[in-house]
């Protein structure tokens, strides 16, 4: 055999292992039977948030506060959460130089918001057993808060609060 040959199989080789990588680490987690509004990574580019009460503060994006759920102002203004809420973070993605917009975090403090069968109410044991029934990985079995991780998708679960997230990319080095 020709070396030239032997060099295109194992670039070809290289390449299609490369291609298998980044197919594994992009992959999205399942659409779970939930109530929430939307899911993590869902494109937001056509929709109208009139009707959702925006949490001011966030530079690089914008968070909306879920239906329903009406923040509260102290006596500098400064937004108080409700007890119970969800908020939804929305900024470029994939990458922050983007033009396209998504959910990129849903922080959830409401127990009755379910996605996988996991709510607040979930025990640790429940939520590790039905994240990795999903494909997630737990990163520390012993570890509170519980993270599990999916590729680029993240899953924090306390008895306080929930937080969904997705990496955003950074390629121009933007700084908010």
């Amino acid at each position: 055999m020709k070396k030239s040959t032997k060099i295109l199989i194992l670039v070809s080789a290289l390449v299609v292992v490369l291609i298998g990588i980044l197919v594994f680490v992009n992959r999205k987690p399942n659409l779970p039977v939930t109530n929430l509004e939307f899911w993590i990574g869902e494109n937001v580019d056509d929709f109208d948030f009139s009707g959702y009460q925006e949490k001011y503060g966030l530079f690089g994006g914008r968070e909306y506060y879920g239906t329903g759920y009406v923040p509260t102002f102290d006596e500098d203004g400064m937004t108080i959460d409700p007890e119970h809420c969800v908020i939804y973070t929305v900024t470029a993605f994939p990458d922050y130089s983007s033009p396209k917009k998504a959910v990129t975090s849903i922080y959830i403090t409401d127990p009755s918001v379910e996605f996988y069968g996991i709510s607040l109410n979930s025990s640790h044991k429940e939520f590790d057993k039905l994240m990795k029934k999903q494909g997630f990985k737990i990163t520390d079995t012993s570890a509170i808060p519980r993270t599990a991780k999916h590729g680029k998708y993240t899953v924090t679960f306390t008895q306080k609060y929930i937080r969904i997230s997705v990496d955003v990319s950074n390629l121009l080095g933007i700084q908010f």
